[in-house]
């Protein structure tokens, strides 16, 4: 390996698809990883990089001139992320072409902010020690379940409780422990 490459990353093609166009709410997203290889390296794992994020809207005040006024900014809120393993250590050998199956859950999420809009991403990553991740992005829906027939996610439930408690600057509810507001930016001291 010549000292630039490490600079580049692997030369394998990484696709994400998922079973369905569209999931519903408490179900499992299932889908395959696709790994196809013009070159041999060892991938310290193959990953996937879920993301949920809620965009939205909201009002900040500028000043210039001696004057205040209030303008709209886009914010972006990040709901959920986690790191599913598809695979271990693997031997990519030139010429592979791999099917990796993937299950993972989404908790059920609604927009917390006014006009709040949800995207859902899975980033499939390929990892090699030394080398940038060669990574493909794809995006996952999800269909909202009536208020309480949201289906009980199948195997093991984890409940989490996040205690919110309203900021002192700008009255958005954020969790308790959390060193800075997620809407308005400030420092909080506890």
């Amino acid at each position: 390996m010549g000292l630039f490459d490490r600079l580049n990353p692997i030369n394998v093609k990484v696709t994400v698809r998922f079973d369905k166009s569209t999931f519903a709410e408490g179900e499992e997203v299932t889908g395959n990883v696709y790994v196809e290889s013009d070159e041999t390296v060892h991938a310290d794992e193959i990953r996937l990089e879920v993301r949920v994020t809620e965009t939205y809207q909201a009002p900040t005040w500028r000043s210039s001139g001696g004057r205040t006024y209030q303008t709209m900014e886009t914010r972006v809120n990040y709901l959920h992320s986690e790191n599913v393993r598809v695979s271990g250590p693997l031997d990519v050998t030139k010429g592979m072409k791999e099917t990796l199956p993937f299950t993972f859950n989404v908790p059920p999420l609604r927009p917390t902010m006014p006009n709040g809009v949800i995207e859902r991403r899975a980033k499939g990553v390929v990892a090699v020690k030394g080398r940038p991740d060669k990574t493909q992005e794809s995006i996952f829906n999800v269909a909202f379940a009536p208020y309480g027939q949201v289906a009980p996610p199948a195997g093991q439930v984890t409940v989490k409780e996040v205690i919110k408690v309203p900021c002192k600057y700008c009255g958005a509810l954020i969790p308790v422990e959390a060193q800075r507001c997620s809407n308005c930016g400030a420092k909080l001291s506890r």
